[in-house]
């Protein structure tokens, strides 16, 4: 019998990070934590370097989901990878300090990865213009996990809705002809 392998959520990004600091999941137990949520096939992952000193600011942003509906790509396929550089649905590790490295790690599998599965599960059906985020950061002065959640989700326009409504009805082929009564 043949072994079957996880799908792995594809790799977008990984910068180059200081020796100081470390990410605190991989690839491998991200994708085995999401396997059954139906947007793995649409996800891609992004590990991002700390490029505003957020680690050294002690308030840590180590993972975070991500919804972007746009009604038109900007570019569909990115020129170095093949993998698509506007995606809908993206997760993001940021690197941490290596000395919480092993805790938030423990807070990822235990906490912040069953909390994403859901909140896809929410989503499932999302197809909507605008923003929705799900992030995760660890403040090192109070010693504790905090989750917050941004959603920028645009209105259905009016016209918009109407166009939906109107989709699958006719429109008449000409106007009707007025009445003049003439004196």
């Amino acid at each position: 019998m043949e072994d079957v392998k996880p799908v792995i959520i594809p790799t977008r990004i990984k910068d180059k990070i200081s020796h100081e600091l470390s990410f605190p999941i991989g690839a491998e137990r991200i994708s085995i934590a999401l396997a059954s949520v139906k947007q793995l096939p649409q996800l891609v992952l992004d590990f991002c370097s700390d490029r505003f000193g957020q680690v050294r600011l002690g308030h840590d942003a180590f993972l975070s989901v991500k919804y972007a509906g746009r009604e038109k790509p900007v570019n569909p396929i990115s020129s170095y990878s093949g993998i698509p550089s506007n995606n809908k649905w993206e997760i993001v590790g940021r690197p941490v300090s290596r000395i919480f490295r092993h805790r938030i790690q423990l807070y990822i599998l235990d906490s912040a990865l069953p909390q994403i599965k859901q909140w896809l599960d929410q989503r499932v059906n999302l197809d909507h213009e605008g923003s929705e985020a799900l992030g995760f950061f660890f403040d090192e002065k109070k010693e504790e996990f905090v989750s917050k959640q941004r959603a920028r989700l645009q209105p259905v326009r009016e016209s918009k809705r109407q166009d939906l409504e109107t989709l699958d009805t006719q429109a008449p082929t000409s106007k009707p002809k007025k009445e003049h009564s003439r004196p």
